[in-house]
């Protein structure tokens, strides 16, 4: 719930934001927590700095005015509350709430959200009345300090068994610029005793948070940041505008959430986990392998591995450690082949880490790490906000966490093995140096290109769901939303594969193709980043220029979206010399005038690739 008992309309000047696209709330939701959501300072000190503080504005409650106009009740946004709380923060303004997981049904903590706002109005005239007999301030605050006393009488009721599947967030940003905010989980200050103190506390768990324009959700798996809510101490949760810009955004759901049903997932706009970087010492294996060189493989680690690579998850290692003896303990307990790029020496974690995702040419935000130390969790945490970083004590619910899920395809059981594959081949580019056309042109690369069938299904969804670099359009679809575009027989749809001397890429690419009058209209295309600077966008356009088209067409068009993760696309069209064709969106090449000539690729048309895979019509 949100504090809009303290809502001011004359400071509210523009009230009539609405939304510019329909949204439809997550479904699903069995349980949540009540999360009392209030207006708060990051430099707190109150009430001390209410007198030496230039910023302090005085709020209803004589509490300091963080955000413009307050919470404001927006009833126009669509949420499982019927309104969004539409908020304008400030400088060193924040929304922050009394954690608990506490998990109530979904309608009675929604029930319990309108009786308290109901009560709340109450509360604050009692309090004002009071203040005005006793001139004590505190009186101001009586709703407040009641509010603080239920919330951690619901830490107190949180049962260890009682736990969330994950916290989810949802957001309507109504600028046109993405907003970056973080999201803190942290022991509250304050409420741990002196004795308490000398124990380790887990770290805080923070994670940064891009609001795109527009609607967008983000879902945070209980791992997370289960070691916060599972120790017991009374925990605190803010979210947190980057920089000091005045950011207007309104919340619609902020609270952790259980699932109805295993099977009933929530959709996520949190990227799934395409790779799971592992420590190595108490995380791997069972003890320090300096003091022990016999350390034995963790049982359950063993599965996890196994599971991960057969779902298309990639594996890789991050830990300080002596390299050689690392790496011969791996092969004794037969598990190196798993491993790609494994960083094993001294350096800070996060640096290995980026490290590893430059070489597998995969985003920061689909990374995993696995580590027991928490000083190196909050290192990486604080340095890649971005990684899932998960203590090894809670790998248990990694296999059925939504992230995690990787896919069933055949090309997923294959991923590792074009990775490695695809390390052969930088080792052999890197003897042309500066040449890199030319060792191009020695792969014999071959693109076959052919029409969507059934079979497709499986890996077209992967593409669609997964594709970030390469994705020309930006968007994403879902099982369900790509089928009926696979049904249609107004468009054509494309599977690209391909090859090379070192091996097999298998299926990297998916199109939706529309040819009208003159023009080859290519409404979306997705590309595996394992291509990426291979040419296989300038071929594949070549091919329907030549092949496919019959009358040659004049110009060949590209549903061109950009996003914060498809700029290598944006750069691949722009050195083809496609430019805006105003004022349609999109990017368009007029062929009259360029020419996509690609000589050291090989395309099959899509009845020759099906028929006989070495009929190979080379483009010119």
């Amino acid at each position: 719930m949100f504090e809009f008992d303290k809502y001011e309309m004359h400071l509210h000047a523009d009230r009539n934001l609405a939304p510019q696209q329909p949204y439809k709330p997550v479904q699903g939701v069995a349980k949540m927590s009540l999360l009392m959501w209030g207006e708060h300072c990051v430099e707190c000190a109150a009430p001390g700095c209410f007198a030496t503080c230039d910023l302090y504005q005085s709020r209803p409650d004589r509490r300091c005015r963080r955000l413009t106009y307050g919470m404001y009740r927006n009833r126009r946004f669509p949420s499982a509350r019927g309104y969004g709380a539409e908020v304008k923060f400030k400088k060193w303004g924040k929304i922050e709430a009394r954690g608990n997981t506490l998990m109530l049904p979904a309608g009675a903590a929604l029930l319990a959200e309108r009786v308290i706002s109901l009560i709340a109005p109450l509360a604050n005239t009692t309090g004002e009345l009071m203040y005005r007999l006793t001139r004590d301030i505190r009186w101001s605050y009586f709703e407040h300090a009641i509010l603080e006393r239920f919330a951690r009488w619901l830490h107190q009721k949180s049962r260890t068994e009682s736990k969330p599947d994950l916290f989810l967030l949802e957001v309507y940003n109504p600028t046109d610029a993405p907003i970056r905010m973080q999201l803190n989980m942290a022991i509250a200050g304050g409420a741990v005793s002196k004795q308490t103190q000398f124990v380790q506390l887990p770290p805080p768990f923070r994670a940064s948070v891009m609001l795109s324009p527009g609607y967008s959700r983000h879902e945070f798996g209980h791992e997370q940041f289960s070691a916060i809510t599972g120790c017991g101490h009374p925990f605190d949760i803010a979210i947190i505008p980057d920089g000091e810009n005045a950011s207007r955004v309104v919340f619609l759901t902020a609270d952790f959430v259980v699932h109805r049903n295993a099977e009933s997932k929530l959709s996520s706009s949190s990227p799934k986990i395409k790779c799971v970087v592992w420590d190595l010492d108490n995380t791997m294996w069972n003890g320090i392998l300096l003091e022990n060189e016999t350390v034995a493989l963790r049982p359950e680690v063993f599965e996890l591995l196994r599971a991960f690579d057969e779902r298309g998850i990639l594996l890789s290692i991050a830990s300080k450690n002596d390299e050689a003896s690392a790496w011969r303990r791996l092969e004794e307990l037969g598990i190196a082949d798993y491993f790609l790029y494994p960083q094993i020496n001294w350096l800070p974690k996060s640096e290995n880490i980026k490290i590893i995702a430059e070489q597998l040419n995969i985003g920061l935000d689909t990374f995993a790490f696995v580590d027991d130390n928490p000083f190196e969790l909050e290192e990486v945490s604080r340095v890649l906000g971005g990684v899932a970083c998960i203590n090894a004590a809670d790998i248990d619910g990694l296999l059925s966490n939504p992230r995690y899920q990787g896919t069933s395809s055949g090309e997923a059981k294959k991923r590792s093995q074009f990775y490695r594959e695809e390390f052969v081949r930088k080792k052999s580019a890197a003897k042309f140096g500066s040449d890199y056309l030319g060792f191009l042109a020695t792969c014999d690369i071959k693109l076959y290109v052919d029409a969507y069938a059934a079979d497709d299904l499986d890996r077209v969804s992967e593409l669609v769901q997964r594709t970030n670099q390469l994705n020309f359009s930006g968007r994403k679809y879902a099982r369900n939303e790509i089928l009926p575009i696979l049904a249609d027989d107004e468009v054509k749809k494309y599977v690209l594969r391909c090859t090379d001397n070192f091996g097999s890429y298998g299926a990297v690419g998916f199109a939706i193709v529309r040819f009208v009058e003159h023009e080859i209209r290519i409404e979306d295309f997705m590309l595996s980043c394992r291509v990426q600077g291979r040419f296989i966008e300038q071929a594949f356009f070549s091919y329907l220029v030549s092949s496919e088209s019959g009358e040659k067409p004049e110009s060949l068009w590209v549903n061109f979206e950009p996003t914060s993760r498809n700029v290598p696309a944006q750069q691949v069209l722009e050195s083809l010399r496609f430019g805006p064709c105003l004022p349609s969106k999109g990017l368009s090449l007029d062929l009259n005038v360029h020419s996509l000539d690609c000589t050291f690729i090989s395309v099959a048309s899509s009845s020759a690739s099906q028929g006989d895979p070495s009929a190979i019509q080379a483009t010119r």
